[in-house]
């Protein structure tokens, strides 16, 4: 948690992991006394646990009794064809045995915050299934994860060929979000929806046993310092749950990977004559001087996309892009050839 001056303005950042699971999910077993140890070892500020179908994290002791970790509880929600997955937070209901579309419309109506979890996935192997999100119409969520670690690592996974590989080296196999759903993401944007993007582990722990011997791989330990959603809250706003939700749903926030390089003094911001400069998913108006300035810690690849398209690039480590025209604008920025940040969008009108 620290202070950034971004242009004009100051922001409480802090940095966190979305989508965790514990023991009280059916595919975890690790105590989340454990994870939030580990969270906390890792430096985060915040973290969110989504165990499936169920609230029950809540009350666990390790949580009511945490003071110096925001823990964020909701739930992983799918229909009765274990599809459609929903992270869903601000809510005490947990809804099984409904149809995406009814659970969807239901949240949305109740004031929950939720975002679709891993909506489109790849497979190397016909021996994992894919969960994915199956009517694109059915978009009443505020965002979507676009980038999602188990979800990239298991769409690689052929066990007969890199199956040790991948084990031993999660992190080389972690490149970049699926284009296919940045994609999506920008098309709901472009038609005026305004969905926020997060990042996530999806942790859950996972082991096999080889030659007597159990190995334990994709630890929330070791995931911690991978994709993480760093949130940007205004000067005066307390860092607590219902703030940080608000920052994510609003896209007041960037996605980093952290094995790529730590982004200590990173900012992206759009600033003009005589307005106050904005930080992704906030709004400004179109002037002649209108600029997107961004700062980095290390000289990378930085991409300017315009309603969804590439429209310019430079490879710097600060300075900014000319803005002329309305329209929806972001960033990624990619080092050593694998994707480092992607901001959410600037709306300009």
């Amino acid at each position: 948690m620290k202070i950034k001056n971004i242009l004009d303005s100051s922001f409480l950042e802090l940095t966190g992991c979305i989508h965790n699971h514990s023991e009280y999910s059916y595919d975890s077993k690790v105590p989340l006394k454990k994870i939030l140890k580990a969270a906390k070892r890792s430096e985060l500020d915040y973290i969110t646990i989504n165990d499936h179908r169920t609230l029950q994290a809540k009350d666990d002791p390790s949580v009511l009794q945490e003071k110096d970790l925001i823990v964020i509880v909701g739930a992983e929600i799918n229909d009765p064809q274990n599809n459609n997955h929903l992270l869903v937070f601000n809510t005490n209901e947990v809804l099984v045995d409904k149809t995406a579309p009814e659970y969807v419309n239901h949240y949305k109506n109740s004031g929950a915050v939720t975002f679709a979890a891993h909506p489109m996935e790849k497979r190397s192997s016909t021996k994992y299934r894919k969960y994915i999100w199956t009517d694109l119409s059915n978009d009443g969520f505020d965002g979507l994860e676009i980038w999602n670690y188990v979800s990239e690592w298991v769409g690689k996974l052929a066990p007969k060929f890199n199956g040790l590989l991948l084990v031993l080296f999660p992190n080389l196999f972690i490149i970049k979000p699926m284009r296919r759903i940045i994609a999506w993401w920008d098309k709901m944007n472009l038609e005026g929806k305004r969905k926020a993007a997060i990042g996530s582990l999806d942790s859950h722990e996972e082991k096999v046993k080889k030659f007597g011997i159990l190995f334990k791989f994709l630890t929330h330990k070791s995931l911690f310092n991978s994709i993480r959603t760093n949130v940007l809250l205004e000067d005066g706003i307390h860092p607590q749950e219902k703030n940080i939700l608000t920052a994510l749903k609003k896209g007041n926030s960037y996605i980093v990977n952290y094995k790529i390089g730590i982004p200590y003094n990173f900012f992206a911001g759009m600033k003009a004559t005589g307005q106050k400069a904005i930080i992704c998913g906030q709004v400004i108006k179109l002037s002649s001087d209108l600029r997107l300035y961004f700062r980095l810690p290390h000289y990378a690849r930085i991409i300017l996309f315009h309603n969804g398209k590439k429209i310019s690039s430079k490879f710097d480590d600060k300075g900014y892009f000319l803005i002329t025209k309305p329209g929806n604008y972001r960033l990624e920025i990619f080092r050593f050839g694998r994707a480092w940040i992607f901001t959410n969008n600037f709306y300009v009108i």
